[in-house]
Protein backbone atom coordinates (compact mmCIF):
# COMPACT_ATOMS: atom_id res chain seq x y z
CA UNK A 1 0.00 0.00 0.00
CA UNK A 2 2.82 2.07 0.81
CA UNK A 3 4.43 1.84 -2.64
CA UNK A 4 1.47 3.81 -4.31
CA UNK A 5 1.89 7.33 -6.69
CA UNK A 6 -0.04 8.78 -3.81
CA UNK A 7 2.68 7.99 -1.25
CA UNK A 8 5.10 10.22 -3.62
CA UNK A 9 3.17 12.86 -3.83
CA UNK A 10 4.39 15.01 -1.32
CA UNK A 11 7.92 14.58 -1.61
CA UNK A 12 7.71 16.82 -5.16
CA UNK A 13 5.25 19.00 -3.39
CA UNK A 14 8.02 19.13 -0.48
CA UNK A 15 10.96 19.74 -2.80
CA UNK A 16 9.44 21.92 -5.22
CA UNK A 17 8.68 24.23 -2.19
CA UNK A 18 11.83 23.83 -0.57
CA UNK A 19 13.97 25.04 -3.76
CA UNK A 20 11.83 28.02 -3.68
CA UNK A 21 12.35 28.45 -0.12
CA UNK A 22 15.76 28.17 -0.57
CA UNK A 23 16.31 30.43 -3.71
CA UNK A 24 14.34 33.16 -1.62
CA UNK A 25 17.02 32.65 1.38
CA UNK A 26 19.84 33.02 -1.06
CA UNK A 27 19.03 36.08 -2.46
CA UNK A 28 18.39 38.17 0.82
CA UNK A 29 21.51 36.12 2.49
CA UNK A 30 24.15 36.49 -1.00
CA UNK A 31 23.93 40.36 -1.38
CA UNK A 32 27.09 40.64 -3.82
CA UNK A 33 30.15 38.70 -4.61
CA UNK A 34 31.75 36.78 -1.43
CA UNK A 35 29.37 39.21 0.20
CA UNK A 36 27.00 37.40 2.49
CA UNK A 37 24.20 38.94 5.19
CA UNK A 38 23.85 36.72 8.26
CA UNK A 39 20.14 36.19 8.74
CA UNK A 40 18.62 36.17 12.68
CA UNK A 41 17.15 32.98 12.55
CA UNK A 42 20.85 31.17 12.08
CA UNK A 43 21.97 28.25 10.36
CA UNK A 44 19.69 25.79 12.74
CA UNK A 45 16.95 28.35 11.81
CA UNK A 46 17.70 28.13 8.26
CA UNK A 47 17.40 24.76 8.01
CA UNK A 48 14.71 23.62 10.34
CA UNK A 49 12.33 26.79 9.05
CA UNK A 50 13.01 25.91 5.06
CA UNK A 51 12.17 21.96 6.01
CA UNK A 52 8.65 23.00 8.47
CA UNK A 53 7.23 25.03 5.70
CA UNK A 54 7.46 22.83 2.27
CA UNK A 55 6.36 19.99 4.95
CA UNK A 56 3.49 21.99 6.00
CA UNK A 57 2.96 22.82 1.77
CA UNK A 58 3.44 18.99 1.43
CA UNK A 59 0.88 18.21 3.91
CA UNK A 60 -1.88 20.60 3.24
CA UNK A 61 -1.52 19.94 -0.63
CA UNK A 62 -1.71 15.99 -0.37
CA UNK A 63 -2.99 15.20 3.01
CA UNK A 64 -0.65 12.46 2.97
CA UNK A 65 1.17 12.33 6.13
CA UNK A 66 3.32 9.49 6.06
CA UNK A 67 4.33 10.66 2.54
CA UNK A 68 5.40 13.59 4.19
CA UNK A 69 6.84 12.33 7.38
CA UNK A 70 9.28 10.14 5.22
CA UNK A 71 10.64 12.87 2.70
CA UNK A 72 10.69 15.21 5.49
CA UNK A 73 13.64 12.74 7.27
CA UNK A 74 14.96 12.23 3.74
CA UNK A 75 15.61 15.31 3.17
CA UNK A 76 17.09 16.63 6.70
CA UNK A 77 19.07 13.45 6.85
CA UNK A 78 20.87 14.30 3.50
CA UNK A 79 20.97 18.01 4.07
CA UNK A 80 22.94 17.56 7.78
CA UNK A 81 25.13 14.57 5.37
CA UNK A 82 26.26 17.78 2.82
CA UNK A 83 26.72 19.90 5.44
CA UNK A 84 29.26 17.70 7.09
CA UNK A 85 31.29 16.40 3.86
CA UNK A 86 31.02 20.13 2.15
CA UNK A 87 31.25 22.55 5.07
CA UNK A 88 32.54 25.20 3.59
CA UNK A 89 29.03 25.61 2.26
CA UNK A 90 26.25 28.01 3.45
CA UNK A 91 23.11 26.10 5.14
CA UNK A 92 21.06 27.35 2.31
CA UNK A 93 23.87 26.31 -0.14
CA UNK A 94 23.49 22.22 1.20
CA UNK A 95 19.84 22.28 0.79
CA UNK A 96 20.80 23.87 -2.69
CA UNK A 97 23.47 21.28 -3.51
CA UNK A 98 21.07 18.28 -1.75
CA UNK A 99 18.33 19.14 -3.97
CA UNK A 100 18.97 17.48 -7.46
CA UNK A 101 19.72 13.87 -6.25
CA UNK A 102 16.62 14.45 -4.04
CA UNK A 103 14.34 15.12 -6.69
CA UNK A 104 16.19 12.40 -8.81
CA UNK A 105 15.09 9.99 -6.05
CA UNK A 106 11.73 10.85 -5.76
CA UNK A 107 10.87 11.46 -9.68
CA UNK A 108 12.08 7.74 -10.63
CA UNK A 109 9.26 5.73 -8.53
CA UNK A 110 7.22 9.04 -9.06
CA UNK A 111 7.18 8.60 -12.74
CA UNK A 112 6.99 4.57 -13.00
CA UNK A 113 4.22 4.55 -10.55
CA UNK A 114 2.35 7.08 -12.19
CA UNK A 115 3.11 5.48 -15.49
CA UNK A 116 1.65 1.98 -14.10
CA UNK A 117 -1.40 3.52 -12.28
CA UNK A 118 -2.49 5.34 -16.18
CA UNK A 119 -1.74 1.51 -17.96
CA UNK A 120 0.55 2.71 -20.08
CA UNK A 121 2.55 -0.31 -21.91
CA UNK A 122 5.77 -1.71 -20.11
CA UNK A 123 8.02 -0.69 -23.27
CA UNK A 124 6.57 2.93 -22.24
CA UNK A 125 7.58 2.62 -18.71
CA UNK A 126 11.05 0.77 -19.43
CA UNK A 127 11.76 4.10 -21.47
CA UNK A 128 11.20 6.52 -18.96
CA UNK A 129 12.33 4.69 -16.04
CA UNK A 130 15.56 3.92 -18.38
CA UNK A 131 15.65 8.13 -18.98
CA UNK A 132 15.73 8.74 -15.18
CA UNK A 133 18.01 6.27 -14.17
CA UNK A 134 20.68 7.38 -16.79
CA UNK A 135 20.07 11.05 -15.47
CA UNK A 136 20.54 9.67 -11.91
CA UNK A 137 24.36 7.18 -13.15
CA UNK A 138 25.66 11.09 -14.35
CA UNK A 139 24.56 12.61 -11.39
CA UNK A 140 28.18 12.78 -9.88
CA UNK A 141 29.68 14.81 -13.04
CA UNK A 142 26.67 16.93 -13.25
CA UNK A 143 27.21 17.38 -9.15
CA UNK A 144 30.75 18.56 -9.37
CA UNK A 145 30.41 21.29 -11.94
CA UNK A 146 27.43 22.51 -10.20
CA UNK A 147 29.25 22.69 -6.55
CA UNK A 148 31.85 25.01 -8.64
CA UNK A 149 30.02 26.86 -11.00
CA UNK A 150 27.52 27.82 -8.37
CA UNK A 151 30.33 28.41 -5.80
CA UNK A 152 29.37 32.09 -5.01
CA UNK A 153 26.07 31.53 -4.07
CA UNK A 154 26.69 28.77 -1.88
CA UNK A 155 29.85 28.58 -0.05
CA UNK A 156 30.53 30.80 2.85
CA UNK A 157 34.50 30.74 2.73
CA UNK A 158 36.93 30.78 0.20
CA UNK A 159 40.88 29.43 -0.13
CA UNK A 160 41.56 31.21 -3.33
CA UNK A 161 41.83 34.37 -4.44
CA UNK A 162 39.27 36.50 -4.82
CA UNK A 163 40.27 39.93 -5.11
CA UNK A 164 43.03 41.84 -7.02
CA UNK A 165 45.65 43.35 -4.90
CA UNK A 166 46.62 46.45 -3.57
CA UNK A 167 49.97 46.62 -5.26
CA UNK A 168 52.79 43.93 -5.35
CA UNK A 169 54.41 43.42 -2.08
CA UNK A 170 58.15 43.21 -3.24
CA UNK A 171 60.32 46.10 -3.95
CA UNK A 172 60.75 44.40 -7.43
CA UNK A 173 58.52 44.79 -10.58
CA UNK A 174 59.13 42.04 -12.61
CA UNK A 175 59.49 42.94 -16.70
CA UNK A 176 56.32 42.49 -18.48
CA UNK A 177 55.68 41.79 -22.20
CA UNK A 178 52.28 42.63 -23.02
CA UNK A 179 51.32 41.37 -26.37
CA UNK A 180 48.93 42.20 -29.18
CA UNK A 181 48.32 40.11 -32.04
CA UNK A 182 46.06 41.85 -34.72
CA UNK A 183 44.82 40.29 -38.16
CA UNK A 184 42.83 43.06 -40.51
CA UNK A 185 42.40 45.31 -37.80
CA UNK A 186 40.92 48.84 -38.11
CA UNK A 187 43.98 50.56 -37.15
CA UNK A 188 42.26 53.43 -35.73
CA UNK A 189 40.91 50.61 -33.19
CA UNK A 190 44.35 49.19 -32.51
CA UNK A 191 45.63 52.81 -31.79
CA UNK A 192 43.08 53.32 -29.24
CA UNK A 193 44.00 50.03 -27.26
CA UNK A 194 47.55 51.19 -27.69
CA UNK A 195 47.13 54.65 -26.37
CA UNK A 196 45.46 52.97 -23.53
CA UNK A 197 48.36 50.69 -22.58
CA UNK A 198 50.68 53.83 -22.83
CA UNK A 199 48.43 54.59 -20.07
CA UNK A 200 49.44 51.51 -17.51
CA UNK A 201 50.72 52.68 -14.04
CA UNK A 202 53.71 50.40 -14.19
CA UNK A 203 56.97 51.01 -14.95
CA UNK A 204 58.63 47.87 -16.28
CA UNK A 205 57.03 46.54 -19.54
CA UNK A 206 56.92 46.41 -23.39
CA UNK A 207 54.47 46.58 -25.73
CA UNK A 208 54.54 44.09 -28.70
CA UNK A 209 52.05 44.50 -31.28
CA UNK A 210 52.19 41.89 -34.31
CA UNK A 211 50.22 42.17 -36.86
CA UNK A 212 49.56 38.55 -39.05
CA UNK A 213 48.50 38.17 -42.65
CA UNK A 214 47.62 41.46 -43.34
CA UNK A 215 47.63 42.08 -47.22
CA UNK A 216 46.38 45.42 -47.01
CA UNK A 217 49.51 48.11 -46.19
CA UNK A 218 46.89 50.85 -45.07
CA UNK A 219 45.81 49.01 -42.48
CA UNK A 220 48.66 48.34 -40.69
CA UNK A 221 51.51 50.99 -41.97
CA UNK A 222 49.91 53.58 -39.12
CA UNK A 223 49.96 50.92 -36.59
CA UNK A 224 53.92 50.72 -37.34
CA UNK A 225 53.79 55.31 -37.31
CA UNK A 226 51.91 55.01 -34.07
CA UNK A 227 54.33 52.92 -31.93
CA UNK A 228 56.94 55.33 -32.81
CA UNK A 229 54.79 58.25 -32.01
CA UNK A 230 54.05 56.99 -28.48
CA UNK A 231 57.79 56.20 -27.97
CA UNK A 232 58.83 59.46 -28.85
CA UNK A 233 56.10 60.91 -26.60
CA UNK A 234 56.88 58.80 -23.77
CA UNK A 235 60.76 59.34 -24.29
CA UNK A 236 61.70 55.16 -24.15
CA UNK A 237 61.82 52.26 -26.60
CA UNK A 238 58.73 50.75 -25.06
CA UNK A 239 56.50 49.74 -28.26
CA UNK A 240 57.72 47.38 -30.87
CA UNK A 241 55.59 46.78 -34.23
CA UNK A 242 55.91 43.68 -36.15
CA UNK A 243 54.18 42.83 -39.48
CA UNK A 244 54.99 39.05 -40.15
CA UNK A 245 53.75 37.27 -43.68
CA UNK A 246 53.23 34.51 -44.17
CA UNK A 247 52.75 33.21 -40.93
CA UNK A 248 50.96 29.94 -39.69
CA UNK A 249 48.49 29.32 -36.97
CA UNK A 250 46.37 32.64 -36.77
CA UNK A 251 46.67 34.42 -33.30
CA UNK A 252 48.50 31.31 -31.07
CA UNK A 253 50.99 31.77 -34.51
CA UNK A 254 51.87 35.47 -34.06
CA UNK A 255 52.02 34.80 -30.01
CA UNK A 256 54.22 32.16 -30.79
CA UNK A 257 56.64 34.59 -32.97
CA UNK A 258 56.18 37.40 -30.03
CA UNK A 259 58.01 34.75 -27.43
CA UNK A 260 61.13 34.28 -29.86
CA UNK A 261 61.15 37.85 -30.05
CA UNK A 262 60.26 40.03 -26.40
CA UNK A 263 62.75 41.09 -24.23
CA UNK A 264 64.22 38.53 -23.05
CA UNK A 265 64.40 39.68 -19.65
CA UNK A 266 60.51 39.61 -19.34
CA UNK A 267 59.32 37.72 -16.19
CA UNK A 268 55.54 37.58 -17.35
CA UNK A 269 53.21 37.59 -20.49
CA UNK A 270 50.43 40.03 -20.84
CA UNK A 271 47.89 39.09 -23.22
CA UNK A 272 45.23 41.69 -24.79
CA UNK A 273 42.70 41.39 -27.86
CA UNK A 274 43.26 44.40 -30.56
CA UNK A 275 39.82 45.78 -29.47
CA UNK A 276 40.38 45.88 -25.41
CA UNK A 277 40.76 49.32 -23.46
CA UNK A 278 42.37 48.30 -20.42
CA UNK A 279 42.53 50.42 -17.32
CA UNK A 280 45.83 51.61 -16.25
CA UNK A 281 46.14 48.91 -13.22
CA UNK A 282 46.09 46.41 -15.27
CA UNK A 283 49.50 45.13 -14.65
CA UNK A 284 50.09 47.37 -10.77
CA UNK A 285 47.14 44.91 -9.68
CA UNK A 286 47.55 41.48 -10.57
CA UNK A 287 51.84 41.38 -11.00
CA UNK A 288 51.85 40.98 -7.39
CA UNK A 289 50.65 37.11 -7.46
CA UNK A 290 53.31 35.70 -9.33
CA UNK A 291 55.18 36.50 -6.45
CA UNK A 292 53.63 32.75 -5.44
CA UNK A 293 55.98 30.62 -7.32
CA UNK A 294 53.31 28.20 -7.71
CA UNK A 295 51.11 30.65 -9.51
CA UNK A 296 51.57 29.86 -14.01
CA UNK A 297 48.86 32.67 -14.88
CA UNK A 298 46.11 35.15 -13.66
CA UNK A 299 43.30 35.16 -16.23
CA UNK A 300 40.47 38.53 -15.49
CA UNK A 301 37.15 38.52 -17.40
CA UNK A 302 35.98 38.80 -20.79
CA UNK A 303 34.09 42.54 -20.26
CA UNK A 304 32.55 44.88 -23.25
CA UNK A 305 31.89 48.43 -24.06
CA UNK A 306 29.54 49.96 -26.60
CA UNK A 307 26.96 47.91 -26.17
CA UNK A 308 23.91 49.76 -24.27
CA UNK A 309 22.10 51.59 -27.85
CA UNK A 310 21.14 48.16 -29.40
CA UNK A 311 19.20 45.77 -27.85
CA UNK A 312 20.97 43.14 -29.71
CA UNK A 313 24.05 43.53 -28.77
CA UNK A 314 22.72 43.83 -25.02
CA UNK A 315 20.93 40.46 -25.31
CA UNK A 316 24.52 39.53 -26.66
CA UNK A 317 26.35 40.80 -23.18
CA UNK A 318 24.10 39.74 -20.64
CA UNK A 319 24.66 36.17 -22.03
CA UNK A 320 28.31 36.74 -21.59
CA UNK A 321 28.89 38.45 -18.47
CA UNK A 322 26.90 35.59 -15.58
CA UNK A 323 29.61 32.99 -16.78
CA UNK A 324 32.20 35.97 -16.65
CA UNK A 325 31.47 37.41 -13.46
CA UNK A 326 29.89 34.48 -11.52
CA UNK A 327 30.76 30.29 -13.26
CA UNK A 328 34.60 30.99 -13.70
CA UNK A 329 35.08 32.71 -10.61
CA UNK A 330 33.56 29.28 -8.59
CA UNK A 331 35.56 27.06 -11.05
CA UNK A 332 38.61 29.15 -9.93
CA UNK A 333 37.96 28.14 -6.16
CA UNK A 334 38.51 24.68 -7.24
CA UNK A 335 41.98 24.85 -8.78
CA UNK A 336 40.01 24.91 -12.84
CA UNK A 337 40.71 28.46 -13.90
CA UNK A 338 41.52 28.82 -17.42
CA UNK A 339 43.19 31.45 -19.45
CA UNK A 340 40.49 33.04 -22.24
CA UNK A 341 42.78 34.65 -24.38
CA UNK A 342 42.99 37.83 -22.98
CA UNK A 343 43.24 40.52 -19.73
CA UNK A 344 45.22 37.85 -18.46
CA UNK A 345 49.39 37.68 -17.63
CA UNK A 346 51.28 34.56 -18.07
CA UNK A 347 54.48 32.97 -15.97
CA UNK A 348 57.14 33.30 -19.06
CA UNK A 349 58.93 30.35 -17.91
CA UNK A 350 55.05 28.63 -17.47
CA UNK A 351 54.41 29.31 -20.94
CA UNK A 352 57.89 28.40 -22.45
CA UNK A 353 57.50 25.03 -20.95
CA UNK A 354 54.44 24.19 -21.79
CA UNK A 355 55.51 24.46 -25.09
CA UNK A 356 54.26 27.49 -26.27
CA UNK A 357 50.72 28.86 -27.78
CA UNK A 358 49.20 25.60 -29.40
CA UNK A 359 48.25 26.94 -33.41
CA UNK A 360 45.96 23.46 -34.00
CA UNK A 361 43.60 24.37 -31.29
CA UNK A 362 40.74 26.87 -32.30
CA UNK A 363 40.82 27.92 -28.58
CA UNK A 364 44.28 28.26 -28.05
CA UNK A 365 43.55 30.55 -25.15
CA UNK A 366 42.17 28.26 -22.68
CA UNK A 367 44.40 24.93 -23.87
CA UNK A 368 47.68 26.50 -23.09
CA UNK A 369 46.23 26.42 -19.57
CA UNK A 370 45.84 22.76 -19.45
CA UNK A 371 49.23 22.28 -19.84
CA UNK A 372 50.55 24.82 -17.65
CA UNK A 373 48.31 23.13 -15.07
CA UNK A 374 49.71 19.64 -16.00
CA UNK A 375 53.29 20.79 -15.19
CA UNK A 376 52.22 21.93 -11.65
CA UNK A 377 51.09 25.38 -11.86
CA UNK A 378 48.23 26.98 -10.54
CA UNK A 379 45.72 29.32 -12.24
CA UNK A 380 43.52 32.18 -10.90
CA UNK A 381 40.94 34.07 -12.27
CA UNK A 382 39.84 37.42 -10.94
CA UNK A 383 36.47 38.50 -11.20
CA UNK A 384 36.75 42.62 -11.50
CA UNK A 385 37.17 43.77 -14.83
CA UNK A 386 40.24 45.34 -15.98
CA UNK A 387 39.79 46.02 -19.88
CA UNK A 388 36.42 46.06 -22.38
CA UNK A 389 36.52 44.75 -25.93
CA UNK A 390 33.61 45.44 -28.10
CA UNK A 391 31.29 42.30 -29.18
CA UNK A 392 30.29 41.07 -32.34
CA UNK A 393 27.97 43.40 -34.24
CA UNK A 394 26.85 40.78 -36.65
CA UNK A 395 25.55 37.46 -36.04
CA UNK A 396 27.43 35.63 -38.23
CA UNK A 397 30.21 36.74 -36.37
CA UNK A 398 28.62 35.55 -33.09
CA UNK A 399 28.37 32.16 -34.48
CA UNK A 400 31.33 31.97 -35.37
CA UNK A 401 32.37 33.00 -32.03
CA UNK A 402 30.45 30.28 -30.30
CA UNK A 403 31.91 27.98 -32.69
CA UNK A 404 35.31 28.07 -31.54
CA UNK A 405 34.49 27.73 -28.16
CA UNK A 406 32.26 24.55 -28.32
CA UNK A 407 34.54 23.17 -30.66
CA UNK A 408 37.53 24.27 -29.18
CA UNK A 409 37.46 22.73 -25.87
CA UNK A 410 36.60 19.22 -27.39
CA UNK A 411 39.38 19.18 -29.79
CA UNK A 412 41.73 19.69 -26.41
CA UNK A 413 39.79 16.41 -24.50
CA UNK A 414 40.64 14.51 -27.82
CA UNK A 415 44.68 15.61 -27.35
CA UNK A 416 45.10 16.12 -23.27
CA UNK A 417 42.41 12.88 -22.15
CA UNK A 418 45.52 11.38 -20.86
CA UNK A 419 46.20 14.10 -18.50
CA UNK A 420 42.51 13.96 -16.77
CA UNK A 421 42.69 10.40 -15.98
CA UNK A 422 42.41 9.62 -12.07
CA UNK A 423 45.62 8.67 -10.37
CA UNK A 424 46.63 5.50 -9.93
CA UNK A 425 46.95 4.71 -5.91
CA UNK A 426 50.23 5.63 -5.32
CA UNK A 427 51.01 8.05 -7.70
CA UNK A 428 51.81 11.26 -7.45
CA UNK A 429 49.62 13.88 -10.34
CA UNK A 430 50.75 17.49 -11.25
CA UNK A 431 47.44 18.38 -11.85
CA UNK A 432 44.52 18.11 -9.09
CA UNK A 433 41.10 16.29 -9.18
CA UNK A 434 38.76 19.18 -9.61
CA UNK A 435 41.04 20.11 -12.36
CA UNK A 436 40.63 17.07 -14.32
CA UNK A 437 37.13 16.80 -13.68
CA UNK A 438 35.92 19.93 -14.41
CA UNK A 439 37.93 20.39 -17.71
CA UNK A 440 36.32 17.34 -18.74
CA UNK A 441 33.04 18.89 -17.85
CA UNK A 442 34.10 21.60 -19.74
CA UNK A 443 34.96 19.87 -22.99
CA UNK A 444 32.29 17.74 -22.88
CA UNK A 445 29.76 20.03 -21.83
CA UNK A 446 28.80 20.84 -25.70
CA UNK A 447 28.26 17.36 -26.63
CA UNK A 448 25.91 17.00 -23.26
CA UNK A 449 23.61 19.47 -24.81
CA UNK A 450 23.34 18.21 -28.27
CA UNK A 451 22.82 14.53 -26.59
CA UNK A 452 20.36 16.45 -24.50
CA UNK A 453 18.90 18.04 -27.73
CA UNK A 454 18.86 14.45 -29.67
CA UNK A 455 17.04 12.69 -26.78
CA UNK A 456 14.51 15.12 -26.60
CA UNK A 457 13.53 15.36 -29.94
CA UNK A 458 13.63 11.52 -30.05
CA UNK A 459 11.64 11.26 -27.18
CA UNK A 460 9.12 13.56 -28.30
CA UNK A 461 9.04 11.76 -31.78
CA UNK A 462 8.44 8.28 -30.09
CA UNK A 463 5.40 10.14 -27.86
CA UNK A 464 3.71 11.47 -31.04
CA UNK A 465 3.85 8.01 -33.16
CA UNK A 466 2.26 6.30 -30.00
CA UNK A 467 -0.45 9.09 -29.81
CA UNK A 468 -1.01 9.18 -32.97
CA UNK A 469 -1.71 4.99 -33.30
CA UNK A 470 -3.31 5.08 -30.01
CA UNK A 471 -0.50 2.65 -28.70
CA UNK A 472 -0.48 4.79 -24.97
CA UNK A 473 -3.26 6.05 -23.20
CA UNK A 474 -4.39 9.41 -22.37
CA UNK A 475 -1.81 10.96 -20.56
CA UNK A 476 -2.94 13.74 -17.55
CA UNK A 477 -0.48 14.85 -15.21
CA UNK A 478 -2.30 15.03 -11.24
CA UNK A 479 -3.23 18.84 -10.25
CA UNK A 480 0.13 18.11 -7.58
CA UNK A 481 2.40 17.59 -10.57
CA UNK A 482 1.34 21.13 -11.83
CA UNK A 483 1.96 22.20 -8.57
CA UNK A 484 5.72 21.33 -8.38
CA UNK A 485 6.19 22.38 -11.99
CA UNK A 486 4.56 26.07 -11.39
CA UNK A 487 6.80 26.46 -7.60
CA UNK A 488 9.87 25.00 -9.55
CA UNK A 489 9.32 27.18 -12.17
CA UNK A 490 9.05 30.27 -9.96
CA UNK A 491 12.24 28.90 -7.71
CA UNK A 492 14.56 28.93 -11.41
CA UNK A 493 13.05 32.06 -11.90
CA UNK A 494 14.24 33.48 -8.70
CA UNK A 495 17.62 31.75 -8.67
CA UNK A 496 18.16 33.06 -12.77
CA UNK A 497 17.35 36.45 -11.51
CA UNK A 498 19.43 36.76 -8.20
CA UNK A 499 22.53 35.56 -10.90
CA UNK A 500 21.68 38.10 -13.03
CA UNK A 501 21.81 40.30 -10.20
CA UNK A 502 25.23 39.48 -9.06
CA UNK A 503 26.60 39.81 -12.62
CA UNK A 504 25.66 43.34 -12.71
CA UNK A 505 22.46 43.38 -14.36
CA UNK A 506 19.58 44.99 -12.43
CA UNK A 507 16.85 45.50 -15.29
CA UNK A 508 14.48 42.23 -15.86
CA UNK A 509 14.56 43.57 -19.55
CA UNK A 510 18.42 42.79 -19.68
CA UNK A 511 17.78 39.49 -18.15
CA UNK A 512 15.03 38.51 -20.52
CA UNK A 513 17.80 39.01 -23.54
CA UNK A 514 20.09 37.65 -21.94
CA UNK A 515 18.48 34.49 -22.19
CA UNK A 516 17.09 35.15 -25.42
CA UNK A 517 21.21 35.64 -26.22
CA UNK A 518 21.39 31.53 -24.09
CA UNK A 519 18.39 30.59 -26.42
CA UNK A 520 20.57 31.81 -30.02
CA UNK A 521 23.69 29.82 -28.52
CA UNK A 522 21.15 26.48 -27.86
CA UNK A 523 19.84 26.96 -31.29
CA UNK A 524 23.56 27.11 -32.84
CA UNK A 525 25.05 23.60 -30.39
CA UNK A 526 21.87 21.91 -32.20
CA UNK A 527 22.56 23.82 -36.02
Amino acid sequence: MILTRAFFDPALVFLASLGLVTALITAWTVRGAYTLRKPDLGDAGQLFGSILVSAIAAYVITAQLQGTLAITALVLLTCLATRILLPRLTIAGSITMSLPLLFLLVSVPWTFLLLRELSFPIWMRALCLAGLLLSLAGFGFSFAGKLARQALFTHATWRRPTHPLIGSTSLERPMVSVQLACYSEPPELVMATMDRLARLDYPNFEVMICDNNTEDEALWRPLEQHCAHLNQRAGIERFRFFHVAPIAGAKAGALNFCLTQMAPEAELVAVIDADYLSRPDFLSRLVGFFENPAIGYVQTPHDYRSFEDSPYLRSCYWEYMPSNKVDMAGVSEYDAAFTIGTMCLIRTAALRQAGGWAEWCLTEDSEVSVRIRALGYEGVYIRETFGKGLIPERFDDYKKQRFRWTAGPVQQLRKHWRLFLPSLPGSTSTMGGWSKLLEVQRSVAPLQTLLGLIMSLGFGLIMAIAIATNSIPRFELPDVAWFSIITAAMAAAVAKWHRYRISGCTRIIDMLGGELGTSKNLWHLRA
